[in-house]
This record gives structure tokens, sequence and C-alpha cells, in this order.
């Protein structure tokens, strides 16, 4: 561990590291995104949204908190500020993929807004993507092409808390404690190629490689521990010991990582060469 950042008084629940940045940013259930400063560790800014933040992301200079039926665009370098209506609920999950914004709300449908030429405002909702009858918990892939949804996935007996797409594998974890690694096969089925078993829910994951370029998976779990594994052997290469649940896990640059906890702390951490 490098750095606790303390400031949020309730969950984190996204941290981002915008494009030619030195600020690390992070939003909170607390309704505000705070601002950190790189080099010090210190909280330099705290913009009030008033409504608790479901989820951040940033692409480019763009950062995007989803709060209860809109979704907050913020360019950093220019400083302007957009609105986008439309969702129902809480927005849980946001990715951007061939320059479009997918976000999936509370009511279980999937928003998407594409680039505009409209300076007044440059996303347009372009439609949604209806299938789901919960709340969208994560988001990582879909037909990028026709928006349509090729298959649907249903080995998991809970929520889906989190997905990861890595090297030629689809991830995803749980809340029946369970870890699954799903491959394409030849007939252009995905299938679950293994089922790595916890003793309690994961919530969240994320992916890394070591300094000796090994793939190493994080795993965030409801007992307010973070395992830290080996790929593909799941061989346990570490733990974290929270007080709170870890709900975010963001993967920085040199073997750095982040995680934010259910009571409003950001930790900073790097992952260091495997002793010979």
């Amino acid at each position: 561990m490098l750095a606790k950042l303390e400031g949020h008084e309730k969950a984190v629940s996204g941290i981002a590291l915008p494009l030619r940045s030195d600020k690390l940013l992070s939003g909170s259930r607390d309704g505000t995104v705070r601002l950190w400063d790189c080099n010090t560790g210190q909280c330099a800014s705290v913009i009030n949204l008033g409504a608790g933040v479901g989820s951040l992301i940033c692409e480019g200079p763009w950062v995007f908190t989803g709060m209860p039926n809109v979704v907050k665009a913020w360019n950093i370098e220019s400083l302007a500020e957009f609105s986008l209506d439309g969702p129902v609920g809480e927005v849980y999950s946001m990715v951007v993929a061939n320059e479009m914004l997918f976000a999936g709300a509370q009511d279980g449908n999937i928003l998407v807004w594409k680039g505009s030429p409209n300076t007044q405002n440059p996303f347009q909702l372009a439609t949604s993507l209806r299938g789901h009858t919960r709340p969208v918990t994560c988001l990582a892939v879909w037909e990028l092409d026709t928006l349509e949804p090729v298959m649907t996935l249903n080995d998991h007996t809970n929520a889906p808390m989190s997905l990861l797409c890595w090297d030629q594998f689809l991830l995803s974890c749980s809340l029946d404690h369970t870890i699954k690694v799903w491959f394409a096969t030849g007939g252009g089925n995905v299938e679950a190629a293994y089922t790595h078993k916890e003793d309690h829910g994961v919530l969240a994951l994320a992916g890394l490689n070591d300094p000796d370029g090994k793939p190493v998976l994080i795993g965030a779990c409801n007992d307010n521990t973070v395992h830290l594994y080996e790929l593909p052997s799941f061989m346990e290469r570490g733990r974290i010991f929270s007080k709170h649940e870890v709900r975010v896990i963001e993967i920085g640059p040199d073997n750095l990582f982040f995680t934010g906890d259910g009571a409003g702390m950001l930790g900073v951490w790097k992952l260091l060469a495997k002793p010979s």
C-alpha cells in the first residue's frame, strides 16, 4: 500500500484516471466527485453533484458520472458540462466503445449515446437496448454492429457483479461465490471453461501484469477481502484485508491499482514482483 485517500463519507462507486491529467477522480454515494493530486495524494477539488453517484468512468478528456435518471458528462479540458437524460433509476455501469457511450440502468435497459456535431449537446441518444429484467450491474461486450444481443450466458446462479475482457477470455464474478472464465468455442458459442469457487460473493474484478509480465487477477469479495491470483492457475498471490467491502478496483500505470470501499476510503497499491 502506498497511500490512503480519505474524504468521501459514503461508499466509493467509481474511480477514473483521465487522459493527460495528473488527477485521480473518485465518485461516491455521498453525492460528490473528488479530484486527487496524483503527486501529493491531497484532494485538489470537491464537486458536489447533489445526488449519489452510481458509477464513474472517463474516456479521453471526458468524465461520465451515472446518477439517478441522468448521466453527467464533463470535459476536464474545456470544462464543458452536459446532462444526458433517459436512464430510469440508478446508473450502475457505463462503458465507452466504438465512439458510443453505453449506460446500464436500474430498470434493466442499456442506453446508448453517439457523438453529435451539435454544439449544444455533443451526445445524442441513439437507442435503448432491452432484454434484462433487473438492474444492469456491469457492462463489457455487446454486438456493436447491430446493437442486438448475440447470446445469453446463464451459468451464474446469482447476480453477476463485474465483467472483465482480458486477452481471449471473458471473466465474470457473482454473488454466487464464483469467478467464471469464458472462451469462444469453434462453433461461435461462448462456454465457461473454468469456475473458481470462493467462500463469499465476489463484487469486483480487475487484471494487470506484474513487473515480470505475469497476469494477475484481482477480485474483491464481500467478506472485506481482496484476493490476488496468478493466471491461469488461480494460485493465490496475496490478499488484502479491509475494514469494509471493496466495491471498486481501477488499474493504473506502472503496476499501480486503486481500490474504493464501502466507507469511502480509497487505497493506492503497487503490485511488486514475485519474490524469487
